[in-house]
């Protein structure tokens, strides 16, 4: 069972609920980013509905729309441990790529403390596990894809030094730097990619052998068309959009997906593949197994 948790059950859809990604397969559950706690009440649901105790959750980077609803998880007993990038442990490698006499590896944590603030309140609740170190610890659904250790620490150098802007490619760094996984099930893969810059995805990755692909920052428009086109002609892959406002935190609204295969939760539907195996087709076109709606056909 895989679900993109839209927003057809709350009651204000003008507000940015942001992004929940769930999988459940026999005894294991995975959950990517919980931004509100209205989608960490419907993980609540899954779980029960599937007689699963705890979860894996992976956060993909600390902004509120990915975070909200984590603290609610936890203390419901509900997450057995919490997978992202610890920054703490890499002071000195931070400290190096900065190369400036006036930081020290002091400042750098507290300036790190400061910045990753939420994050740090969790150590006292749930297993935290970097996705550096521990990857060995991560089901074996999950292979984490991205960012490369360099791009990441330079990245959070240029956020931590005021001498060089805090952004990245054309994003914040903690967006640039998003966790991005593969999740596989049965022979399909699915790319999570958080708010990530695409030039976070690794060269390596071979994006046309995905066969979904959420893209980056809620579907913004340069984002999209950077995945378009590395992705190249493979009309087979569905995208997916998690965005219910269409204009907040990158936004959807701008997005041309003319030809493309794009499952957005705009629409108020969950993107819910309880047989995700084996898609509805239709004259060539893969359809929504909930709405039957044409998809990748709007602007």
């Amino acid at each position: 069972m895989l679900k993109v948790l839209g927003t057809r059950p709350y009651k204000d859809k003008t507000r940015n609920y942001g992004d929940c990604i769930v999988y459940i397969d026999s005894d294991t559950a995975i959950i990517y980013d919980c931004g509100s706690v209205e989608h960490a009440e419907r993980v609540i649901q899954l779980l029960d509905q599937y007689g699963i105790e705890q979860a894996v959750l992976i956060l993909s980077h600390n902004d509120d729309d990915h975070f909200g609803g984590i603290h609610y998880l936890i203390d419901a007993g509900r997450v057995s441990k919490l997978f992202t990038i610890l920054l703490l442990k890499y002071k000195d490698q931070i400290l190096d790529a900065i190369d400036d006499k006036r930081h020290t590896r002091e400042s750098i944590g507290e300036q790190i403390k400061a910045a990753y603030d939420n994050i740090a309140s969790l150590s006292k609740t749930v297993e935290l596990r970097d996705v550096y170190k521990d990857t060995t610890e991560l089901p074996d659904a999950v292979h984490f894809i991205g960012p490369d250790f360099g791009y990441m620490i330079e990245a959070v150098a240029k956020g931590l030094d005021n001498r060089q802007g805090d952004t990245i490619d054309k994003e914040t760094i903690t967006n640039a730097t998003s966790i991005q996984i593969q999740l596989t099930f049965g022979n399909k893969k699915l790319l999570l990619t958080g708010d990530c810059a695409p030039d976070a995805i690794p060269d390596e990755v071979e994006l046309s052998s995905m066969d979904y692909i959420q893209l980056p920052h809620h579907g913004k428009s340069s984002s999209a068309e950077e995945i378009f086109d590395r992705v190249g002609q493979n009309n087979r892959i569905i995208y997916i959009v998690s965005d219910n406002t269409g204009n907040s935190n990158g936004g959807s609204d701008d997005l041309n997906s003319r030809g493309k295969n794009v499952r957005n939760t705009k629409t108020g539907d969950d993107i819910d593949e309880d047989n995700i195996h084996s898609p509805i087709k239709k004259a060539g076109l893969l359809l929504s197994p909930l709405t039957g709606r044409t998809l990748g056909r709007h602007k």
